[in-house]
């Protein structure tokens, strides 16, 4: 599956723009809007902006299609103040939204830049294949998507994590890494992750944000 993520940095979409890709991609499947909002505040102790670039919003549409026209794409990202990002990867574990249905927990967002030195084959082998898993069972995931970037209107990005958390792991270690009040599995759990993300991203150049997650469609 390909996903078209819009990513916008100076404000959440207006309803105009939302209904404007809705015309011009008729033929998508599931639409996604999320947002940094009082309740995604709650899970702010897990922000991390190296770059100095966050996103405040990000507008994610599947589609079936193998390719997209990409000057189309291009002059919506201007027309709306967005970075558009074309993608394709797997969902080790689908998000379970109903249509208008809002995400009770947040959704967590990682725009990254691939570890210094690894080719696109690695990249993809390490990123879906291995890491995958290990991010699955060392934190309280309940919703997993993998964005691997193919093409970019503004500076490009290799990958877009989108991952889905239950509240209680907003504000907490354990909760978030071990689902419970274990320390010493958090702190096991913690240390293979970390391990396995170094193998896969940059860390000095990958940004972590909270954000409130609605179906549209």
């Amino acid at each position: 599956m390909h996903r078209l993520i819009w990513l916008f940095f100076d404000a959440p979409p207006s309803v105009a723009s939302i209904e404007s890709l809705h015309s011009e991609f008729p033929d998508a499947g599931a639409m996604y809007i999320a947002r940094c909002d009082e309740h995604s505040e709650q899970a702010q102790m897990w922000t991390r902006n190296p770059t100095q670039k966050m996103p405040l919003a990000r507008v994610a549409m599947d589609i079936e299609r193998d390719d997209i026209e990409w000057q189309s794409v291009i002059r919506l990202a201007a027309d709306m103040n967005a970075e558009a990002h074309w993608c394709r990867g797997p969902s080790p574990i689908p998000p379970a939204l109903m249509i208008g249905e809002t995400f009770p927990g947040t959704l967590q967002l990682c725009c990254f830049e691939r570890a210094q030195g690894l080719s696109d084959r690695a990249l993809e082998q390490i990123w879906f294949h291995e890491h995958a898993p290990v991010a699955v069972a060392t934190q309280n995931t309940v919703g997993y998507r993998q964005n691997l970037v193919l093409r970019s209107s503004h500076d490009p990005l290799d990958g877009i994590v989108e991952e889905l958390f239950p509240i209680t792991a907003a504000d907490s270690l354990t909760a978030f890494f071990a689902d419970g009040d274990d320390e010493e599995k958090m702190l096991a759990h913690i240390n293979v992750l970390t391990k396995s993300s170094e193998r896969v991203l940059n860390l000095e150049k990958s940004s972590v944000i909270h954000m409130t997650e609605r179906r549209l469609r």
